[in-house]
């Protein structure tokens, strides 16, 4: 914030090119040679202009992330899709530590779980239909979301090189992979058939 504080609230832009003028005119003063010159010249309007760049892109920066991170929250408490880690991974869907080579589903009700990213545009695309999905099939099916970029482990067993990525488990048999973003018809085609006998 050393920017914002002391430099781009302090000085508008006519006063930082007031201060280039002032400071060339001080070395022209000094009787210095005129490469010697040039070369402060130029070194001093570059430092300008880069100042000047990055005050103003780091406030936008900033202003950014706090957009993301608010809208984060507000998702997180109002969805019936629910966020899946590690930990309730192992308790609710798959002891992997306990049967590392076969999928041994432990839940009550068969499930889906969707690999995204934030940045992930298809990924943005299709949470609104997984929500939708949740609250449609609620009692017959759960639908959790993995943060790829949060739950490296997760990503690494299911081989995640793609997102979004949806899984669906059924109470009996092997998971079932989608990778890449249907439409909500072709998700409630697929729980129909593999998910809900």
């Amino acid at each position: 914030m050393w920017c914002k504080d002391t430099f781009y609230y302090s000085y508008s832009q006519t006063t930082i090119f007031y201060f280039i003028q002032k400071k060339l005119y001080f070395y022209k003063k000094l009787n210095l040679d005129q490469q010697t010159y040039k070369m402060r010249k130029t070194f001093i309007i570059i430092l300008s202009v880069f100042m000047l760049i990055s005050c103003g892109n780091s406030d936008k920066k900033n202003n950014k992330k706090e957009v993301v991170q608010e809208e984060n929250i507000v998702v997180e408490e109002n969805t019936a899709v629910k966020t899946l880690d590690y930990k309730k991974f192992v308790k609710n869907v798959w002891d992997i530590e306990s049967y590392p080579d076969s999928v041994v589903y432990q839940g009550k009700l068969p499930c889906i779980i969707d690999f995204y990213a934030d940045w992930c545009g298809p990924c943005r695309r299709i949470a609104p239909i997984m929500e939708e999905i949740a609250k449609e099939y609620e009692g017959k099916i759960i639908v959790y979301k993995v943060n790829v970029d949060k739950e490296l482990k997760l990503a690494t067993i299911f081989k995640i090189k793609s997102i979004p990525t949806v899984f669906f488990f059924p109470e009996e048999g092997q998971p079932l992979s989608q990778v890449g973003g249907l439409s909500k018809e072709e998700y409630i085609s697929i729980i129909n058939k593999h998910l809900i006998n």
